[in-house]
């Protein structure tokens, strides 16, 4: 007869979490050791991707036996460390996790519930910043209420894997911010919507160390923005967003962004 334990070992993989970090090390050992103490552990994996930290992160395995962690030589991106992580990954669905939130027991079992309780739900995330997709033009996303919301930017969310792989994984085209955009963008056209579990809160830290300057992050975003209303919207609005943020940037003496929106700069390993 088949043990306990083999039935166990065949269990499916369920969810595959997904952290991204980046020279974050105490952040990235909150979050895992919340993850640890999940309900139902056979049932989900955690994948990391390290982003070239050099103050640890790359060797939390040694601390938290059962993650798969995949280490990059440098920063290549939020939206390719995703990709990366989405092809090594088992589940049935995703949940990317940002660095420095921690997860109750019962947080996975419940974002499943949520996603399975309506066939119109195409993501579920817990409480927090809501945002309406952009529209052309917009260089600062919209906040919206939970009924409303378009795009969990920044925030924990749980979407089936094929999303993702059905699309040809996200777009290179973005660097380390708004790889989602286009992801989102045809969950709507497709006529699902994100519920949002206002009575799921999570705890949450932030800090400000990255290896990201903060004129490179800026020009990554606007770079972000351009290619999706390029891809959504058409040239003319890609163009106009593109040449008019150049242009503000240029009359505020801001000749380094300049020159990085002008070359279409975007955090890309380089």
């Amino acid at each position: 007869m088949e043990s306990t334990a083999e039935r166990t070992e065949r269990r499916p993989i369920r969810v595959s979490v997904v952290v991204v970090s980046q020279q974050q090390v105490e952040l990235l050992r909150a979050t895992l050791t919340a993850l640890a103490r999940r309900e139902k552990p056979e049932e989900s994996e955690i994948i990391v991707v390290d982003c070239g930290s050099q103050d640890g992160s790359a060797r939390l395995d040694d601390e938290f036996e059962s993650i798969t962690l995949l280490r990059l030589q440098r920063n290549f991106g939020w939206t390719k460390a995703v990709n990366i992580a989405t092809r090594t990954s088992k589940g049935e669905y995703l949940l990317l996790l940002p660095n420095g939130v921690e997860v109750a027991p019962d947080t996975i079992g419940r974002l499943l519930a949520g996603i399975e309780s309506d066939p119109e739900v195409g993501a579920v995330c817990p409480a927090g910043d809501c945002y309406a997709l952009p529209q052309a033009g917009e260089r600062e996303l919209r906040a919206v209420g939970a009924a409303e919301a378009e795009y969990p930017f920044d925030q924990p969310v749980l979407l089936p894997r094929i999303a993702i792989v059905s699309m040809n994984y996200l777009p290179d085209a973005y660097g380390q911010f708004y790889g989602d955009l286009d992801l989102f963008y045809k969950m709507r056209g497709a006529g699902k919507r994100i519920l949002v579990l206002a009575d799921l809160v999570l705890s949450r830290s932030r800090a400000p160390q990255t290896l990201i300057d903060e004129e490179m992050a800026e020009a990554d975003q606007i770079s972000g923005l351009a290619s999706f209303y390029s891809k959504n919207y058409g040239f003319g609005a890609w163009l106009r967003f593109l040449l008019g943020q150049s242009l503000r940037a240029l009359f505020g003496f801001r000749l380094g962004l300049t020159g990085k929106l002008l070359s279409g700069a975007k955090v890309d390993g380089l």
